[in-house]
């Protein structure tokens, strides 16, 4: 009897990649379909996706942050925002710069958080 399951699938959008995810076997008494399908997957694209129109709090890799409104995106998570406010940390304190519109190359960002920004951020600190 083998020791897991191996379940292989596509992504939605345009990559011809595909993912290997394993599970081990369910307990005895309940079916192997039942397995990790209790949750819903999502999708790192589908999650951007949704939120478009909203504000999306972005931090980079290095010392910037930017918060603004997601008008779209691509499959390299190349972005662009409106009404933005960049802050980046320099050695005289933070510094914030206002961009109306902004092309965002997605290579360079470290995380995504939806929403905007908490009491810990650069944007907090700043303000």
């Amino acid at each position: 009897e083998p020791t897991g399951l191996t379940h292989t699938h596509t992504h939605t959008h345009s990559s011809t990649k595909s993912d290997t995810m394993s599970t081990d076997l369910p307990p005895s008494g309940e079916s192997s379909e039942d397995v990790g399908m209790s949750l819903p997957q999502i999708m790192p694209l589908e999650l951007v996706d949704k939120c478009i129109g909203e504000k999306l709090w972005i931090i980079m890799k290095g010392d910037k942050e930017l918060v603004g409104t997601l008008r779209g995106f691509d499959d390299y998570v190349n972005m662009v925002l409106e009404d933005v406010t960049e802050y980046e940390t320099t050695p005289d304190g933070i510094a914030t710069n206002e961009l109306s519109t902004v092309l965002l190359n997605g290579n360079n960002i470290a995380m995504l958080v939806p929403g905007g920004p908490d009491e810990d951020s650069l944007a907090a600190t700043a303000s």
